[in-house]
Protein backbone atom coordinates (compact mmCIF):
# COMPACT_ATOMS: atom_id res chain seq x y z
CA UNK A 1 0.00 0.00 0.00
CA UNK A 2 1.49 2.98 -0.86
CA UNK A 3 2.13 6.40 1.66
CA UNK A 4 -0.17 9.21 0.72
CA UNK A 5 1.82 12.50 0.05
CA UNK A 6 1.42 14.94 2.47
CA UNK A 7 -0.78 17.82 0.98
CA UNK A 8 0.97 21.45 0.39
CA UNK A 9 -0.67 24.84 0.21
CA UNK A 10 2.28 27.13 -1.75
CA UNK A 11 2.98 30.43 -0.57
CA UNK A 12 3.66 33.57 -2.15
CA UNK A 13 7.04 35.04 -0.20
CA UNK A 14 8.84 38.03 -1.45
CA UNK A 15 12.67 37.00 -1.42
CA UNK A 16 13.32 39.90 1.53
CA UNK A 17 10.72 38.05 3.95
CA UNK A 18 11.67 34.84 3.39
CA UNK A 19 13.52 34.29 6.78
CA UNK A 20 10.38 35.57 8.67
CA UNK A 21 8.05 33.14 6.83
CA UNK A 22 10.22 30.51 7.36
CA UNK A 23 10.42 31.40 10.98
CA UNK A 24 6.50 31.89 10.64
CA UNK A 25 6.68 27.26 9.14
CA UNK A 26 7.05 28.14 5.94
CA UNK A 27 8.98 24.86 3.96
CA UNK A 28 10.75 24.96 1.15
CA UNK A 29 10.14 22.75 -2.01
CA UNK A 30 13.73 22.46 -3.75
CA UNK A 31 11.90 20.92 -6.81
CA UNK A 32 9.12 23.39 -7.40
CA UNK A 33 11.50 25.97 -5.93
CA UNK A 34 8.67 27.83 -4.03
CA UNK A 35 7.71 28.32 0.03
CA UNK A 36 5.07 25.97 1.01
CA UNK A 37 2.71 25.19 3.97
CA UNK A 38 1.65 22.14 4.98
CA UNK A 39 -1.21 20.69 4.95
CA UNK A 40 -4.96 22.36 3.86
CA UNK A 41 -4.73 24.34 6.92
CA UNK A 42 -2.71 27.44 6.72
CA UNK A 43 -1.84 28.71 10.23
CA UNK A 44 -2.37 32.44 10.77
CA UNK A 45 0.65 33.70 10.71
CA UNK A 46 1.26 32.71 7.00
CA UNK A 47 -1.87 33.91 6.10
CA UNK A 48 -0.41 36.79 4.62
CA UNK A 49 1.81 34.79 1.96
CA UNK A 50 -1.08 33.09 0.76
CA UNK A 51 -1.87 33.87 -3.16
CA UNK A 52 -3.89 36.60 -3.82
CA UNK A 53 -7.25 34.89 -5.17
CA UNK A 54 -7.20 32.13 -2.02
CA UNK A 55 -6.96 35.19 0.21
CA UNK A 56 -9.43 36.76 -1.53
CA UNK A 57 -11.51 33.68 -0.83
CA UNK A 58 -10.89 33.21 2.56
CA UNK A 59 -11.92 36.92 2.96
CA UNK A 60 -15.52 36.65 1.14
CA UNK A 61 -16.18 33.43 3.29
CA UNK A 62 -16.12 33.76 6.99
CA UNK A 63 -16.37 30.35 8.05
CA UNK A 64 -13.70 28.99 5.82
CA UNK A 65 -11.64 31.45 8.35
CA UNK A 66 -13.21 30.45 11.55
CA UNK A 67 -12.63 27.06 11.08
CA UNK A 68 -9.10 27.57 10.17
CA UNK A 69 -9.03 29.25 13.38
CA UNK A 70 -10.48 26.35 14.73
CA UNK A 71 -8.49 23.95 13.84
CA UNK A 72 -5.26 25.97 14.70
CA UNK A 73 -6.12 26.12 18.33
CA UNK A 74 -6.76 22.21 18.25
CA UNK A 75 -10.34 21.37 17.77
CA UNK A 76 -11.28 18.39 16.17
CA UNK A 77 -14.12 20.27 13.20
CA UNK A 78 -15.30 18.15 10.59
CA UNK A 79 -16.93 20.31 8.04
CA UNK A 80 -17.79 23.96 8.06
CA UNK A 81 -18.63 25.82 12.01
CA UNK A 82 -22.34 26.77 12.79
CA UNK A 83 -22.10 30.64 13.07
CA UNK A 84 -25.42 31.16 14.25
CA UNK A 85 -24.18 32.44 18.06
CA UNK A 86 -24.94 29.39 19.94
CA UNK A 87 -22.60 27.45 22.06
CA UNK A 88 -21.43 23.89 20.31
CA UNK A 89 -19.78 21.50 21.90
CA UNK A 90 -17.02 19.99 20.11
CA UNK A 91 -13.61 17.20 20.30
CA UNK A 92 -10.04 17.98 20.48
CA UNK A 93 -7.55 16.44 17.73
CA UNK A 94 -6.43 13.30 19.95
CA UNK A 95 -9.01 12.98 22.42
CA UNK A 96 -11.37 10.59 20.88
CA UNK A 97 -14.98 11.10 21.36
CA UNK A 98 -14.44 13.47 24.55
CA UNK A 99 -16.12 16.54 23.92
CA UNK A 100 -13.56 18.99 25.80
CA UNK A 101 -14.12 21.98 24.38
CA UNK A 102 -16.78 24.54 22.61
CA UNK A 103 -16.99 27.48 20.07
CA UNK A 104 -19.89 29.72 18.99
CA UNK A 105 -19.70 32.65 16.42
CA UNK A 106 -21.78 35.39 15.08
CA UNK A 107 -22.43 36.40 11.13
CA UNK A 108 -24.06 39.48 12.25
CA UNK A 109 -22.11 42.13 11.70
CA UNK A 110 -18.23 41.96 11.27
CA UNK A 111 -18.43 37.88 11.67
CA UNK A 112 -16.24 37.28 15.48
CA UNK A 113 -16.15 34.10 17.25
CA UNK A 114 -14.73 32.47 20.56
CA UNK A 115 -13.16 29.23 21.15
CA UNK A 116 -13.17 28.03 25.20
CA UNK A 117 -10.92 24.55 25.61
CA UNK A 118 -12.25 23.41 28.99
CA UNK A 119 -8.97 21.98 29.88
CA UNK A 120 -7.38 25.99 30.25
CA UNK A 121 -8.98 28.74 31.78
CA UNK A 122 -9.31 31.71 28.61
CA UNK A 123 -11.58 32.60 26.24
CA UNK A 124 -10.00 32.79 22.68
CA UNK A 125 -11.28 35.47 20.50
CA UNK A 126 -11.37 35.58 16.60
CA UNK A 127 -12.66 38.48 14.61
CA UNK A 128 -13.02 38.60 11.12
CA UNK A 129 -12.70 40.84 8.09
CA UNK A 130 -13.78 44.30 7.39
CA UNK A 131 -11.88 45.58 4.74
CA UNK A 132 -13.90 46.98 1.41
CA UNK A 133 -16.71 48.41 3.83
CA UNK A 134 -17.76 52.07 3.40
CA UNK A 135 -18.63 53.69 6.87
CA UNK A 136 -22.04 53.69 6.24
CA UNK A 137 -21.94 50.18 5.82
CA UNK A 138 -20.24 49.34 9.15
CA UNK A 139 -22.63 51.80 11.20
CA UNK A 140 -25.23 49.48 9.57
CA UNK A 141 -23.83 46.09 10.36
CA UNK A 142 -22.89 47.78 14.14
CA UNK A 143 -26.51 48.92 14.40
CA UNK A 144 -27.96 45.21 12.90
CA UNK A 145 -24.95 43.34 14.99
CA UNK A 146 -26.54 45.42 18.68
CA UNK A 147 -30.39 44.86 17.58
CA UNK A 148 -28.99 41.19 17.11
CA UNK A 149 -27.43 40.74 20.88
CA UNK A 150 -30.41 42.49 22.14
CA UNK A 151 -32.79 39.93 20.65
CA UNK A 152 -30.22 36.79 21.52
CA UNK A 153 -30.05 38.65 25.35
CA UNK A 154 -34.16 38.12 24.81
CA UNK A 155 -34.00 34.74 24.48
CA UNK A 156 -31.56 33.57 26.19
CA UNK A 157 -33.55 34.92 29.51
CA UNK A 158 -36.60 33.59 28.24
CA UNK A 159 -34.76 30.14 28.11
CA UNK A 160 -33.43 30.84 31.56
CA UNK A 161 -36.63 31.22 32.63
CA UNK A 162 -38.56 28.07 31.29
CA UNK A 163 -35.68 25.64 32.33
CA UNK A 164 -36.28 27.45 35.61
CA UNK A 165 -39.93 26.28 35.71
CA UNK A 166 -38.86 22.78 34.65
CA UNK A 167 -35.99 22.48 37.22
CA UNK A 168 -38.46 23.57 39.77
CA UNK A 169 -40.80 20.93 38.55
CA UNK A 170 -38.77 17.92 38.17
CA UNK A 171 -36.92 19.09 41.64
CA UNK A 172 -40.08 18.74 43.17
CA UNK A 173 -41.71 15.57 42.24
CA UNK A 174 -38.34 13.78 43.00
CA UNK A 175 -39.12 12.03 46.44
CA UNK A 176 -36.03 10.65 47.45
CA UNK A 177 -33.18 12.26 48.70
CA UNK A 178 -29.76 10.67 47.88
CA UNK A 179 -27.66 8.88 50.17
CA UNK A 180 -24.14 6.53 49.98
CA UNK A 181 -26.54 3.55 50.10
CA UNK A 182 -28.77 4.52 47.08
CA UNK A 183 -26.91 6.76 45.29
CA UNK A 184 -23.64 5.09 43.26
CA UNK A 185 -21.85 8.58 43.27
CA UNK A 186 -21.97 9.64 46.34
CA UNK A 187 -20.99 5.89 47.37
CA UNK A 188 -18.43 5.69 44.94
CA UNK A 189 -16.84 9.28 46.29
CA UNK A 190 -17.97 7.97 49.76
CA UNK A 191 -19.06 10.98 50.46
CA UNK A 192 -22.57 12.37 52.47
CA UNK A 193 -25.75 13.65 50.39
CA UNK A 194 -26.41 17.48 51.74
CA UNK A 195 -29.60 18.35 50.27
CA UNK A 196 -28.97 16.55 46.81
CA UNK A 197 -31.64 14.04 45.52
CA UNK A 198 -31.79 10.96 43.36
CA UNK A 199 -33.78 10.28 39.81
CA UNK A 200 -35.22 6.51 39.62
CA UNK A 201 -32.47 5.32 37.34
CA UNK A 202 -29.71 5.99 40.14
CA UNK A 203 -28.14 9.83 39.16
CA UNK A 204 -27.94 12.50 41.98
CA UNK A 205 -29.54 15.77 41.59
CA UNK A 206 -28.37 18.75 42.68
CA UNK A 207 -30.27 22.40 42.45
CA UNK A 208 -28.55 25.29 41.49
CA UNK A 209 -29.91 28.48 43.31
CA UNK A 210 -29.17 32.21 43.33
CA UNK A 211 -28.52 33.57 46.94
CA UNK A 212 -32.76 34.13 47.88
CA UNK A 213 -33.00 30.18 47.26
CA UNK A 214 -34.50 30.61 43.82
CA UNK A 215 -33.88 26.89 41.65
CA UNK A 216 -32.61 27.87 38.24
CA UNK A 217 -31.15 24.65 37.14
CA UNK A 218 -30.31 21.16 38.01
CA UNK A 219 -26.93 19.23 37.42
CA UNK A 220 -27.45 15.22 36.76
CA UNK A 221 -24.52 13.45 38.40
CA UNK A 222 -23.00 9.82 37.50
CA UNK A 223 -20.41 8.98 35.53
CA UNK A 224 -20.83 12.02 33.27
CA UNK A 225 -22.21 15.52 34.88
CA UNK A 226 -24.93 17.10 33.09
CA UNK A 227 -26.52 20.21 32.98
CA UNK A 228 -30.63 21.18 32.44
CA UNK A 229 -30.83 22.19 29.12
CA UNK A 230 -30.56 25.94 28.01
CA UNK A 231 -30.60 26.71 31.79
CA UNK A 232 -28.50 29.52 33.84
CA UNK A 233 -25.76 28.34 35.54
CA UNK A 234 -23.36 31.77 36.20
CA UNK A 235 -23.20 32.97 39.50
CA UNK A 236 -25.96 30.14 40.86
CA UNK A 237 -24.33 27.95 43.18
CA UNK A 238 -25.25 24.57 45.65
CA UNK A 239 -25.46 25.87 49.91
CA UNK A 240 -23.99 22.30 52.37
CA UNK A 241 -25.35 24.15 55.64
CA UNK A 242 -27.15 21.58 57.46
CA UNK A 243 -26.66 23.48 61.01
CA UNK A 244 -27.93 26.54 59.17
CA UNK A 245 -25.55 28.91 60.28
CA UNK A 246 -26.06 31.18 57.13
CA UNK A 247 -29.26 31.80 58.58
CA UNK A 248 -28.05 33.09 61.83
CA UNK A 249 -26.73 36.84 62.02
CA UNK A 250 -24.35 37.06 59.27
CA UNK A 251 -22.85 40.06 61.60
CA UNK A 252 -22.31 38.11 64.92
CA UNK A 253 -19.87 38.21 66.79
CA UNK A 254 -18.54 40.96 64.84
CA UNK A 255 -17.09 43.31 67.99
CA UNK A 256 -15.11 40.06 69.04
CA UNK A 257 -13.44 39.69 65.34
CA UNK A 258 -15.41 36.71 65.17
CA UNK A 259 -16.83 37.11 61.59
CA UNK A 260 -18.65 33.81 59.69
CA UNK A 261 -16.50 32.11 57.65
CA UNK A 262 -17.64 30.15 53.97
CA UNK A 263 -15.79 27.89 51.74
CA UNK A 264 -16.41 27.80 48.10
CA UNK A 265 -15.41 25.06 46.19
CA UNK A 266 -15.64 23.46 42.19
CA UNK A 267 -17.23 19.73 42.65
CA UNK A 268 -20.29 18.87 45.25
CA UNK A 269 -17.62 16.02 46.30
CA UNK A 270 -15.46 18.40 47.18
CA UNK A 271 -17.54 20.44 49.20
CA UNK A 272 -18.97 17.72 50.77
CA UNK A 273 -15.54 16.64 52.28
CA UNK A 274 -14.44 19.96 52.88
CA UNK A 275 -17.65 20.80 54.89
CA UNK A 276 -17.83 17.69 57.16
CA UNK A 277 -13.85 18.43 57.99
CA UNK A 278 -14.27 22.24 58.85
CA UNK A 279 -18.26 22.24 59.28
CA UNK A 280 -18.09 25.83 57.82
CA UNK A 281 -21.42 26.38 55.26
CA UNK A 282 -19.69 25.93 51.94
CA UNK A 283 -20.44 26.52 48.91
CA UNK A 284 -20.78 24.23 45.29
CA UNK A 285 -20.01 26.39 41.98
CA UNK A 286 -20.09 23.47 40.01
CA UNK A 287 -16.50 24.43 37.83
CA UNK A 288 -13.85 26.97 37.71
CA UNK A 289 -15.14 28.62 35.30
CA UNK A 290 -17.84 29.66 37.75
CA UNK A 291 -16.03 30.28 41.28
CA UNK A 292 -15.54 34.22 40.48
CA UNK A 293 -19.42 34.82 39.85
CA UNK A 294 -20.44 32.50 42.60
CA UNK A 295 -17.80 33.90 45.07
CA UNK A 296 -18.95 37.53 44.15
CA UNK A 297 -22.92 36.73 44.75
CA UNK A 298 -21.54 35.51 47.90
CA UNK A 299 -20.02 38.20 48.38
CA UNK A 300 -22.59 40.33 48.07
CA UNK A 301 -25.09 38.81 50.21
CA UNK A 302 -22.70 38.41 53.39
CA UNK A 303 -20.53 41.50 52.98
CA UNK A 304 -19.09 40.65 56.42
CA UNK A 305 -17.28 37.00 55.64
CA UNK A 306 -14.49 35.74 55.48
CA UNK A 307 -14.20 33.81 51.97
CA UNK A 308 -12.24 30.67 51.40
CA UNK A 309 -12.12 29.27 47.81
CA UNK A 310 -11.02 25.34 48.32
CA UNK A 311 -9.07 24.90 44.93
CA UNK A 312 -8.69 22.17 42.44
CA UNK A 313 -4.76 21.18 41.74
CA UNK A 314 -5.04 20.68 37.89
CA UNK A 315 -1.26 20.38 37.98
CA UNK A 316 -2.01 17.34 35.26
CA UNK A 317 -2.63 20.10 32.75
CA UNK A 318 1.14 21.91 32.55
CA UNK A 319 2.37 18.41 31.44
CA UNK A 320 0.13 18.85 28.53
CA UNK A 321 2.27 19.51 24.73
CA UNK A 322 1.97 22.37 24.62
CA UNK A 323 1.71 23.09 28.17
CA UNK A 324 -2.05 24.85 29.96
CA UNK A 325 -2.25 26.31 32.86
CA UNK A 326 -3.25 25.06 36.18
CA UNK A 327 -6.95 26.16 35.51
CA UNK A 328 -7.67 24.65 39.25
CA UNK A 329 -5.36 26.91 40.79
CA UNK A 330 -5.97 29.69 38.90
CA UNK A 331 -9.26 30.13 38.93
CA UNK A 332 -9.53 29.90 42.59
CA UNK A 333 -7.20 32.67 43.03
CA UNK A 334 -8.91 34.75 40.52
CA UNK A 335 -12.09 34.27 42.51
CA UNK A 336 -9.79 35.09 45.79
CA UNK A 337 -8.67 38.37 44.34
CA UNK A 338 -12.31 39.35 43.09
CA UNK A 339 -13.55 39.16 47.00
CA UNK A 340 -10.73 39.69 48.90
CA UNK A 341 -10.74 36.21 49.99
CA UNK A 342 -8.03 33.49 50.48
CA UNK A 343 -7.30 29.69 48.12
CA UNK A 344 -7.14 26.63 50.43
CA UNK A 345 -4.77 24.49 48.21
CA UNK A 346 -4.47 20.58 48.50
CA UNK A 347 -0.67 19.51 48.39
CA UNK A 348 0.16 16.69 46.42
CA UNK A 349 3.13 14.56 46.55
CA UNK A 350 4.87 13.15 43.35
CA UNK A 351 3.25 9.82 43.81
CA UNK A 352 -0.50 10.75 44.38
CA UNK A 353 0.06 13.11 41.17
CA UNK A 354 1.06 10.13 39.55
CA UNK A 355 -2.04 8.64 40.04
CA UNK A 356 -4.39 11.84 38.84
CA UNK A 357 -5.39 13.33 42.54
CA UNK A 358 -6.38 17.01 42.03
CA UNK A 359 -8.98 17.63 44.42
CA UNK A 360 -10.03 17.45 47.99
CA UNK A 361 -12.10 14.71 47.87
CA UNK A 362 -9.26 12.54 45.84
CA UNK A 363 -7.18 13.46 48.92
CA UNK A 364 -9.38 12.25 51.24
CA UNK A 365 -9.84 8.67 49.33
CA UNK A 366 -5.94 8.78 49.29
CA UNK A 367 -5.35 9.49 53.02
CA UNK A 368 -8.40 8.84 54.72
CA UNK A 369 -10.52 11.80 57.17
CA UNK A 370 -7.81 11.96 59.26
CA UNK A 371 -5.31 13.13 56.48
CA UNK A 372 -7.87 15.36 55.10
CA UNK A 373 -8.33 17.03 58.27
CA UNK A 374 -4.43 17.46 58.49
CA UNK A 375 -3.69 18.67 55.27
CA UNK A 376 -6.68 21.35 55.39
CA UNK A 377 -5.00 22.37 58.49
CA UNK A 378 -1.47 22.75 56.86
CA UNK A 379 -3.19 24.16 53.87
CA UNK A 380 -4.58 27.22 56.57
CA UNK A 381 -1.81 27.52 57.92
CA UNK A 382 0.50 28.53 54.71
CA UNK A 383 -2.64 30.87 53.74
CA UNK A 384 -1.87 32.40 57.36
CA UNK A 385 2.12 32.73 56.51
CA UNK A 386 1.25 33.93 53.37
CA UNK A 387 -0.63 36.71 54.24
CA UNK A 388 1.62 37.52 57.27
CA UNK A 389 4.47 37.97 54.62
CA UNK A 390 2.41 39.91 52.41
CA UNK A 391 1.29 42.19 55.19
CA UNK A 392 4.61 42.50 56.67
CA UNK A 393 6.09 43.49 52.64
CA UNK A 394 3.61 46.09 52.66
CA UNK A 395 4.62 47.80 56.13
CA UNK A 396 7.99 47.93 54.70
CA UNK A 397 6.96 49.61 51.17
CA UNK A 398 4.88 51.97 53.97
CA UNK A 399 8.29 52.96 55.68
CA UNK A 400 10.17 53.43 52.55
CA UNK A 401 7.58 55.76 52.02
CA UNK A 402 7.33 57.44 54.51
CA UNK A 403 11.29 58.03 55.03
Amino acid sequence: MTKATPQKTYLDVPFDQKDAAKQAGALWDKSQKAWFARGAEVPAALKAYLPKEQREKEREDPRLAFGAFLREKGAELKGEPQMDGQWHRIGLIGEGKAQNASYRAFLDGVPNGQFKNFKGDEIESWQGEASGMSPADQRRLAAQAEKTRDERDKQRAEDHQAAAKRAFGIWTNLKTWATPDNCPYLGRKQVRGFGVKLTDDGLMVVPLRDTTGRIWSLQFVGDEKNFLKNGRKEGLHHTIDPDKELQKDPAKGQDKGDKLTIVIGEGYATGADVHKATKLPTFVAFDGDNLVSTAKAVREKYPQANILIAADDDHHLQLKSPPLPNKGLKCAQRAADAVGGKVLAPSFTPAEKSKGLTDWNDLKQERGEAGLLSALRLSFSTMQRQQKLEQGKGLEREREMAR
